[in-house]
């Protein structure tokens, strides 16, 4: 075999200079992560975004972990969603067939809505803001749907196939909603919930009008 002729000694030293190139790697990684996620937060530069779409998409976990040491989990996913909508903004824009996901969890605790087969069925009793954002959506050509799970989003994401995705969650939740979606190659858009929770959550109704507006 290959390792018999390095010996014992030989075998070792080929693990030991692997080990090192393996952390040498992961050292630029994290060094290049950070350097390009302080131009992202402290200078609203987004310098090279093809780098960063890599590292985001492949290497999210690790940097999570190292993100953890220093500062909060949900810090690591606010630069995360940051770096998706600025990346994606343009591609989103131009999308063709765009979907807007909202979070069953913003709906009244009294809604009267039922869940159909493409999730809870608003009936715009104006009990939250729900009926607002799908009829705006709408107007902007969105087809929108109100999920309880991610099981509804693979089904929507196969059956409908759109070309642009924009999703409301908390933080985590839309953080890996927006990384699954950008590794399968559709331009994404997120806006964090202000309040999380299973319910009663809440979301800047304003600011969403917004960007569903800008984006259409």
């Amino acid at each position: 075999m290959f390792f018999d002729g390095l010996g014992l000694s030989g075998f070792l030293e080929v693990l030991g200079i692997l080990a090192a190139l393996i952390i040498l790697l992961g050292f630029i990684i994290v060094l290049t992560t950070l350097i390009l996620g302080y131009f992202l937060v402290k200078r609203n530069k987004l310098l090279f975004p093809e780098v960063f779409l890599y590292i985001m998409d492949n290497f999210h976990p690790i940097l999570l972990k190292l993100c953890l040491m220093v500062g909060t989990e949900d810090t690591f996913y606010r630069i995360g969603i940051d770096f998706y909508n600025r990346y994606y903004y343009q591609p989103f824009k131009n999308a063709e067939r765009k979907v807007l996901i909202l979070p069953h969890c913003l709906r009244d605790i009294k809604c009267p809505a039922k869940l159909g087969i493409n999730g809870v069925e608003c009936v715009f009793c104006k009990r939250c803001p729900l009926g607002y954002i799908i009829k705006v959506a709408k107007e902007n050509n969105y087809e929108v749907y109100i999920i309880p799970g991610s099981t509804f989003i693979k089904r929507i994401l196969k059956e409908k196939k759109p070309t642009g995705v924009f999703g409301v969650s908390c933080y985590r939740d839309l953080f890996y909603g927006m990384n699954y979606l950008s590794r399968k190659g559709i331009p994404v858009q997120g806006q964090p919930l202000l309040k999380d929770g299973c319910i009663r959550t809440s979301v800047d109704v304003e600011e969403l009008i917004t960007r569903i507006k800008d984006n259409r």
